[in-house]
């Protein structure tokens, strides 16, 4: 145990490695406003949020004894290194890597320990434009209060968290209704994510469907009219770091469904569902719209486990 407990859980349940860039989707549940959205970065995204955390911290001295904790942690961690080929398996590495650097990150910000102006606020407001820029809303969450929802006062896990006002929305398929995407495999006991272990290890929205908050396969960064505008939170590029966290899709030209779906990377030792797969897929691929990918395989289809190569017979690039 590393003695920081929050409401946060972050994890990532795929890549998408294509011939010109990878991108990892990024899972984020907060609990206390029970808010759900997920987000797609590159690899050097990552290397540039390590690098501006340290750079806040470094800049406090030994001043604060948080920021050097912080600071030496970060600096102990593996981060996984640049590679020339990104093949299946290097990626599949590297998502466990960040993963674990990702859940470092927000197990020291969002949690009640008492934190400077520097490892407190503006670390965090680094954090937020990470974690935040882009956000594709899931299970009924609002922009606006996923906007919020990395700047709260308090991030211990309360008994009941606030309710979002969920959309009259279908599920994006009969057969994905009540289940866990984001939590473990269901045809083995062995997780696939080794996300925040919040409420006695079950996932705090393990009684959700799962559903895309929009029709096509990501969502739009701004409040629609219908919601309440949080200026001091907005995904606005005012933020000092647009650039770099910028949302991030892949527009390449579309290709066959099934090819495209041997392009998601999985953890290691994910048993997922074709349909499961598409679903990670239209969340990264912009060409490909979530419901029409559904609607074009056959049932059968959807509900086989997916078998893709791993270690023999990869593409590399």
């Amino acid at each position: 145990m590393n003695g920081f407990q929050s409401g946060v859980q972050v994890f990532i349940p795929a890549a998408l490695n294509r011939p010109t860039h990878t991108l990892y989707s990024i899972c984020m549940l907060v609990q206390p406003t029970n808010q759900e959205w997920t987000v797609n970065r590159r690899y050097s995204q990552f290397l540039q949020l390590r690098k501006d955390i340290q750079h806040k911290l470094v800049s406090r001295g030994v001043s604060c004894a948080n920021c050097a904790s912080f600071s030496l942690a970060i600096s102990k961690f593996r981060f996984p290194g640049k590679s020339l080929l990104r093949t299946n398996s290097v990626v599949r590495r590297r998502v466990s890597s960040l993963q674990d650097f990702l859940k470092l990150l927000v197990e020291r910000v969002y949690n009640d320990v008492p934190k400077c102006g520097i490892c407190g606020e503006e670390v965090k407001d680094i954090m937020r434009s990470f974690f935040i820029r882009g956000a594709q809303p899931m299970n009924g969450s609002i922009l606006s209060k996923i906007y919020k929802s990395l700047s709260l006062d308090s991030y211990v896990v309360v008994d009941q968290p606030v309710m979002p006002v969920v959309e009259s929305l279908p599920p994006i398929s009969p057969s994905l209704a009540g289940r866990e995407l984001f939590s473990a495999s269901k045809s083995s006991s062995k997780p696939i994510f080794t996300h925040s272990q919040v409420s006695g290890g079950k996932s705090i929205f393990s009684g959700s469907k799962v559903m895309l908050s929009t029709t096509s396969g990501y969502a739009s960064t701004q409040p629609t009219e219908s919601e309440d505008p949080i200026r001091d939170y907005s995904d606005s590029d005012d933020d000092g770091y647009g650039k770099k966290y910028d949302d991030q899709y892949c527009y390449d030209e579309g290709i066959p469904l099934e090819d495209a779906m041997k392009q998601v990377v999985l953890p290691e030792g994910a048993r997922l569902t074709c349909e499961e797969v598409v679903v990670r897929l239209t969340s990264m691929w912009a060409t490909f719209d979530l419901e029409e990918a559904l609607s074009s395989l056959p049932p059968d289809r959807l509900s086989q486990k997916a078998h893709f190569a791993i270690d023999e017979k990869e593409y590399a690039f």
